[in-house]
C-alpha cells in the first residue's frame, strides 16, 4: 500500500539524478584521437541538434556512430566509440538507498531523455533500475522532455491519475512541463534537498 494517500508512483529522471553525466570525459578522449578542438568535438557529439535525433529514436546508433566518425575522421571501431560515448556516465550511488527504500512502498519507474547505448550502460551500472516498473525512454517513445507527449506516455504507463505520480528531474524546464501535465514534480539539486522535498510531501522511508 502507498505510504502517502494519493501518491502511488515515484518516477526518476536518469541523467544527473541516478547517473551523473560529464560529457567532457568523452570530448577529451575524442580530441586526443582526432586532433579536433574541444568545441568542434562537443558540437559534433553533444549539441542539442545532434543528440535529439538519436535520443528521440529517429536515428539509429549505427547511423550516429558512422556520421560522427566520418565527420571527425575518427579512427575508432564501433565498440571503442561506444565505450567512449558511454564513459560520460557515473552512477550516483548516494541515491541508491533512497530508491531501494521507496520501492517498499511505491511503484517506481523512470522517465528520461536518453539513447540506447546510454540506457544500456545505466541499466548495467545502476542496479536499482531493476526495481523500475514504468520505463519511459525518449528513444523508445519518440518524444523528449519537455514535450507533453512524453508525460502522456508516462501517465498512461503508470495507469493512475497524474497527481498520484511524483517525478524527480534535474531540469527546471522539465519540472515545469511535468507540473503542467498534472504530475507532482520535484527539482533534483542533490540528495539532501530531495530528502527534504520528499518529507514535505509526507513521503518517509526507512
Amino acid at each position: 500500500m502507498p505510504a502517502v494517500p494519493g501518491i502511488s508512483h515515484v518516477i526518476f529522471d536518469l541523467g544527473q539524478v541516478l547517473s551523473l553525466v560529464d560529457e567532457t570525459v568523452a570530448v577529451r578522449a575524442v580530441v586526443a584521437r582526432s586532433g579536433r578542438t574541444e568545441t568542434e568535438v562537443n558540437t559534433a557529439l553533444f549539441s542539442p541538434d545532434r543528440k535529439r535525433p538519436l535520443e528521440s529514436g529517429f536515428q539509429t546508433w549505427n547511423e550516429f556512430s558512422a556520421m560522427i566518425c566520418s565527420e571527425l575522421a575518427l579512427d575508432m571501431d564501433d565498440a571503442e566509440f561506444r565505450d567512449v560515448f558511454t564513459s560520460v556516465l557515473t552512477p550516483n550511488e548516494p541515491m541508491f538507498d533512497i530508491v531501494r527504500s521507496l520501492s517498499r512502498r511505491f511503484t517506481l519507474g523512470c522517465c528520461s531523455n536518453t539513447s540506447g547505448p546510454h540506457w544500456e550502460e545505466i541499466r548495467a551500472s545502476v542496479p536499482v533500475t531493476e526495481l523500475f516498473g514504468p520505463r519511459i525512454l525518449s528513444f523508445e517513445v519518440g518524444s523528449m522532455k519537455p514535450d507533453q507527449q512524453i508525460y502522456r506516455a508516462l501517465i498512461n504507463a503508470c495507469g493512475v491519475e497524474p497527481g498520484q505520480i511524483v517525478f524527480i528531474d534535474d531540469s527546471p524546464r522539465n519540472v515545469e512541463s511535468a507540473t503542467a501535465a498534472g504530475i507532482r514534480a520535484l527539482l533534483f539539486t542533490g540528495v539532501p534537498n530531495l530528502e527534504r522535498d520528499l518529507h514535505a510531501l509526507g513521503i518517509e522511508w526507512e
